[in-house]
């Protein structure tokens, strides 16, 4: 067992480029994905457990709450924690919800900051074509964020802000099925590479190749964004977009982290069933995440 470990949420390789560099600099560093549904007990004795995810409307997402929810950190209660969260521009509450998450457990979160990266949600909006100096700026703006963790520094989390809570709320629930609206063209080579680079198992190959979706979506992108023929759009607004992934993360860097060696065996292709039970509650709910889903142009 090594003394620090990282969990990691990536779909294009923002995160996973931060993970990398804090794993280099700390040393005897383990690096775990947190799409994983199985790697949920932390051996006791680390120095320091951190966690490095993105941004998704607001917050985190869906599957990284799951697996801070289910990891058992009761023999790591001296360790130092610190929360590194990947966004353009903006982290809503993802770390308040972080603390909180770990605050449920006992465990106070000693450290935790936003890094503005490459913004690359190609739903919405188009790609521009500034990813060097956007990379080399975001390298430099974490070098006091890595040497903070480093020196195991403690700093104050931000609070809630109500109405991005409201949004994210809202929003999150509809996340999982959005799938339903991705298309594979007859461009498909049926390479396997978005099954490998899905982090949470949401793709599965049929028995020709071509990837098919489970309805358990993240929306990380990354089934978009590293398909090398393009054929994977969301209706038809992403296929004249441009892509985007890390300059420093490859389509293997994903698969090794996810546990995918080989684009011919599925992974994670348990069907997603949702409740179909429709209590006023949530019929308002629904109602109101409509309309903000109208502002987000969705």
């Amino acid at each position: 067992m090594n003394r620090n470990i990282v969990y990691v949420f990536t779909g294009t390789g923002n995160s996973l480029k931060v993970a990398k560099d804090i794993a280099a600099a700390l040393g005897d560093c383990d690096i775990v994905s947190m799409g994983s549904d199985t790697q949920y007990e932390a051996a006791g004795g680390h120095e320091t457990i951190g966690f490095v995810l993105p941004t998704y409307y607001r917050g985190e997402p869906g599957k990284v709450a799951e697996f801070i929810g289910n990891l058992n950190l009761e023999h790591n209660k001296n360790a130092y924690y610190y929360t590194v969260v990947t966004a353009g521009k903006y982290d809503g509450n993802t770390l308040c919800h972080i603390k909180k998450l770990l605050k449920r457990k006992g465990i106070t979160l000693n450290y935790g900051k936003m890094l503005d990266m490459f913004s690359n949600y190609v739903v919405s909006y188009d790609m521009r074509d500034t990813v060097k100096e956007e990379t080399k700026k975001s390298e430099i703006d974490f070098e006091p964020i890595l040497k903070s963790i480093k020196n195991r520094e403690s700093n104050q989390i931000p609070g809630i802000e109500l109405l991005q809570e409201i949004a994210y709320r809202a929003l999150i629930p509809l996340i999982p099925e959005m799938d339903k609206y991705y298309s594979v063209s007859d461009d498909c080579i049926k390479c396997g590479i978005c099954e490998k680079v899905c982090p949470v198992g949401n793709i599965g190959l049929d028995d020709t190749g071509r990837p098919y979706f489970n309805h358990h979506c993240e929306q990380c992108m990354a089934c978009i964004q590293f398909c090398p023929k393009r054929s994977i759009n969301y209706k038809d607004r992403t296929q004249n977009r441009r892509r985007y992934t890390h300059p420093d993360i490859k389509y293997t860097d994903l698969a090794m982290l996810n546990g995918k060696v080989d684009p011919k065996i599925v992974f994670g292709s348990k069907p997603f069933s949702p409740d179909k039970k429709k209590s006023g509650s949530s019929i308002v709910a629904k109602l109101m995440a409509k309309a903000i889903w109208k502002i987000y142009g969705l």
